[in-house]
């Protein structure tokens, strides 16, 4: 007959099992601590300067109450409207800029996209000295923002610049066109962008090519799918949540692109190509409106995040019908 367990066992049985929950719980239990140095940066560096914009923006803060800013005139949304209807002494309103800003992000994507499309495709498969065509289809996006913007400034530049010289000789234009002043900045710009952004778009898609199956094509040639019954039933729809993610990023940056109008046409710049965010520092540090910079900027992240709400819903609309 076995015996049964001692009263001293039991305890010690009851003891290291409840060290063993104890050990537990503490490996469960989240270190919050360690993220108290994550927290304050973003607090001081995100947060704060955050709350201090929607502050300025109420007030009348400018280069005459900017030593006492705390105590700057209160004007409620008053900024807010002149952004909308008036803008400052040198450029356009906000909402000017931010149709001009709609514009060049919106085209400028609807350019590059199928540009980049057909340059991942062309790579996609092996064939002698792709490397190579890799590396060179890179060459514009590595290449730094304000020396794109410098170089396309000598190009267009009226008269002797380039462009005017070759659509002279071609006699499509004459050599005073003035790209970077009047109607034609608007397109200056698009032209500018558009050769220094659309290897985002073929990154981005080659990348989604690479994680399709080679199998799915296998099987669609054994049922006699031809190379564009393929490319549309199988590639496109594969991509789409890349090249979603691709437009949505690249209409982003455009809309906020602020170096290549500023080097481009200086400031202010023509009303042709006032984008938003160039409005907003011309309001805020040439003509020393804070408050009304702050609004402005404020639009901007408003506008900004509009496009950004409703990717990730239909994203969550995607997952929900799956």
């Amino acid at each position: 007959m076995r015996s049964s367990p001692s009263s001293t066992q039991l305890v010690s049985r009851s003891t290291a099992k409840g060290r063993r929950e104890r050990r537990r719980a503490a490996r469960r239990r989240i270190p919050w601590w360690m993220m108290v140095p994550a927290v304050f940066l973003l607090a001081v560096l995100v947060v704060a300067p955050f709350g201090v914009s929607i502050y300025t923006s109420f007030t009348e803060l400018n280069q005459y109450t900017l030593t006492d800013w705390l105590h700057a005139p209160w004007v409620g949304l008053a900024n807010y409207v002149t952004a909308l209807t008036q803008g400052n002494a040198l450029g356009a309103s906000a909402l000017q800029s931010v149709g001009v800003s709609v514009a060049f992000s919106v085209l400028t994507t609807a350019i590059i996209t199928p540009i980049g499309i057909v340059a991942a495709l062309l790579v996609n498969k092996p064939f002698r000295g792709r490397a190579i065509v890799r590396a060179l289809f890179l060459l514009p996006y590595v290449i730094p923002v304000f020396v794109n913007a410098i170089a396309w400034r000598l190009l267009f530049m009226n008269g002797w610049g380039l462009v005017d010289q070759v659509l002279a000789a071609l006699h499509l234009a004459s050599k005073n066109t003035y790209w970077l002043i009047g109607p034609n900045s608007f397109w200056a710009m698009v032209i500018a962008d558009v050769w220094a952004s659309w290897p985002f778009i073929y990154l981005m898609t080659l990348a989604g090519l690479q994680g399709i199956s080679q199998e799915l094509y296998e099987s669609a040639d054994m049922d006699g799918a031809g190379v564009f019954r393929s490319l549309f039933s199988i590639t496109f729809p594969m991509l789409k949540p890349v090249l979603g993610l691709a437009v949505l990023l690249s209409t982003l940056n455009h809309f906020n692109n602020f170096t290549l109008p500023y080097i481009m046409f200086g400031t202010p710049p023509p009303p042709q190509a006032d984008v938003l965010p160039l409005n907003v520092y011309v309001t805020s540090f040439q003509t020393f409106n804070f408050g009304l910079g702050a609004a402005m900027s404020l639009i901007t992240l408003v506008l900004m995040m509009i496009p950004a709400v409703l990717y990730i819903r239909s994203l969550r609309l995607g997952e929900d019908m799956t």
